[in-house]
C-alpha cells in the first residue's frame, strides 16, 4: 500500500490511517477493513490504537458488543472523509496535468439500456478518447446498484432510479413507452391506442422485482384496467420474442423496439393522448473521486 504522511508538531502521522479508519467505520468490521486494505486484522487494530494515541482520544466504544464510535470517533470520521476527498481530488488533478485521457471506464447497465440506449454514447466516447478501456457489464437493476456501491463499476444506468445514502442519481433521459403486439393480434392495425382498451389482455412483462414491471403494473392500477400476466422474463429480448410469436402484448421502451418494428418482427403502437415514459438515471457512488475518464464520459452524455 502506498504510504502518505502528515507531519504536525514533529510527529509523523500516516495518511493511510484515515483511509483504514474510514473503511473500519463503514464496514463495522475489523476483518472486512483488513481485507479491503490488504493487511491483517491485527494491523487494523494496531493502526486504530495509533490514531487514538495520536489524538489522545478513544474512538471506538469497546464496552459495546456492536461496533460503535465515541463522540470523538464520529468527529474524526467525519473530518477524515473530507481530508480523503480533498487528497484524492488533488492527486487526480496533478496526475491529469499535461496527460492524455486514459485508464479504464467500467459501466454497469441493465440489459435493455446497455443493448439499445448506451451504444451510441459509447461509440462517440471511443471516437473522442480511444485510449480509454471501456467495459460494459449487463446486470439486473439490483446488481447495478451493488456494482456502483462496491466500486466494481464507475457508473451505472437503471430505469426508475432510486437514491440512498451511498448512491447519487443524475437524470439521464426519459424513454417513451409503446405497446408491442404481433401482427396476428387484433391491435396490429392500430396506430394509436388507449390503456383502457387493454382490459383483459394477456401481458408479457419483466420479473416482479423489476422496477419497470412495478411501474407498468402501477399504470394499469391507476387506469383501473385488469390484465392477465401471461409470461414474465428477466430481460427485454425474451419479452420481444414472446410478443413476436403472439403470446401476449407488452409495454416496452421505444428505443428497445424500434429495430424490431422496422424489421416487421412485431407492431409498435403509440399510446393516444397520454404518452407514458420511464425515467432513466445514471448512478454513481456518493463522495467518490471520479477519474478523468469517468468525468469525461459523464460530461459527454450530459451534453
Amino acid at each position: 500500500m502506498e504510504t502518505q504522511l502528515l507531519i504536525s508538531k514533529n510527529k509523523i502521522f500516516y495518511f493511510e490511517y484515515f483511509k483504514i479508519f474510514s473503511d473500519l467505520v463503514e464496514k463495522k468490521s475489523f476483518s472486512e477493513a483488513a481485507k479491503a486494505n490488504g493487511i491483517t486484522q491485527s494491523a487494523v487494530s494496531q493502526q486504530l490504537r495509533t490514531i487514538e494515541k495520536h489524538f489522545n482520544a478513544q474512538l471506538v466504544d469497546r464496552s459495546q458488543k456492536q461496533f460503535r464510535l465515541t463522540q470523538e470517533g464520529e468527529k474524526i470520521y467525519k473530518d477524515s472523509q473530507e481530508i480523503l476527498r480533498l487528497y484524492g481530488k488533488l492527486k487526480h488533478e496533478i496526475t491529469e496535468l499535461g496527460s492524455m485521457v486514459s485508464g479504464t471506464l467500467t459501466i454497469a447497465s441493465t440489459y435493455s439500456l446497455g443493448i439499445h440506449t448506451l451504444p451510441t454514447y459509447i461509440k462517440s466516447f471511443i471516437e473522442r478518447y480511444p485510449t480509454v478501456d471501456i467495459r460494459l457489464n449487463y446486470l439486473s437493476s439490483t446488481q447495478v446498484y451493488d456494482a456502483v456501491t462496491n466500486n466494481t463499476a464507475d457508473v451505472g444506468f437503471v430505469a426508475h432510479p432510486q437514491t440512498n445514502r451511498l448512491i447519487e442519481v443524475n437524470p439521464f433521459m426519459e424513454e417513451e413507452l409503446v405497446l408491442a403486439c404481433s401482427f396476428e393480434h387484433k391491435f396490429a392495425r392500430r396506430k394509436t391506442i388507449q390503456i383502457k382498451e387493454l382490459q383483459g389482455q394477456s401481458l408479457i412483462s419483466y420479473e416482479n422485482s423489476s422496477p419497470s414491471h412495478k411501474s407498468i403494473m402501477t399504470l394499469f392500477k391507476e387506469a383501473q384496467v385488469s390484465i392477465e400476466l401471461a409470461m414474465q422474463f428477466n430481460n427485454i429480448e425474451m419479452i420481444k420474442h414472446a410478443v413476436e410469436i403472439n403470446r401476449g402484448i407488452a409495454i416496452l421502451p421505444t428505443n428497445a423496439v424500434s429495430d424490431a418494428a422496422e424489421k416487421n418482427q412485431f407492431k409498435s403502437i403509440q399510446f393516444k393522448n397520454t404518452p407514458y415514459k420511464r425515467p432513466i438515471g445514471m448512478v454513481t457512488r456518493k463522495g467518490k473521486i471520479l477519474p478523468i475518464s469517468v468525468r469525461k464520459f459523464i460530461h459527454l452524455i450530459s451534453d
